[in-house]
Formats: C-alpha cells, structure tokens, sequence
C-alpha cells in the first residue's frame, strides 16, 4: 500500500485527503487485482454487464459508487473520446 494525496467529493464539495492505494508490482498484477475487485462486489455488477460498451461501463461505475467524483464518467469518456488516444491507436496501426 502506498498512502498519497488525491481529491475527493464528499457531498458534492472537492476537497483533498490522504488516502492509502494499493500498490503492484506489474500491471498485469494490477488489472487482475481490478477485475478480481469489480467481480467480488456486487454493486459493481449491472458496470460488468456493460464491458462491450465502454461509456455505459463508465457510466455504471459511477452510479455503483466507485468513484467519489460527480464527473468520473464524463472525464474518462473525454479520454475515449480524445486526441491522445486516437493518436495512440493510429500510431500502433502504423508500427
């Protein structure tokens, strides 16, 4: 675990807490301590039933309460949705 500062919304109001993250040794061993996470809690299943759909996902980790950042959804689809992805999805086409 590693212990940072990030910025939280509690009751709709941003402010910044310290908060202890866990900490991998690869990303490989990161992704799958993700999935093993969303599998294990139910709240996150209807997100689960929407993993052919990256928005809808997005969308109902937010309503399941993943993220405390009223925002959460929109942000992560302006980075689908953005320049440095779609530069980096034509870079690996071309490479």
């Amino acid at each position: 675990r590693v212990s940072v500062s990030t910025l939280e919304y509690r009751d709709g109001v941003a402010g910044k807490e310290v908060a202890a993250f866990r900490s991998y040794g690869s990303y490989a061993e990161s992704f799958r301590d993700y999935v093993d996470f969303l599998r294990s809690n139910p709240r996150y299943q209807q997100a689960l039933q929407n993993t052919g759909n990256p928005s809808a996902y997005v969308r109902e980790l937010q309503a399941a309460g993943y993220a405390t950042d009223p925002n959460y959804a929109a942000k992560i689809e302006n980075i689908f949705n953005g320049n440095i992805l779609a530069q980096a999805g034509k870079d690996s086409q071309e490479g």
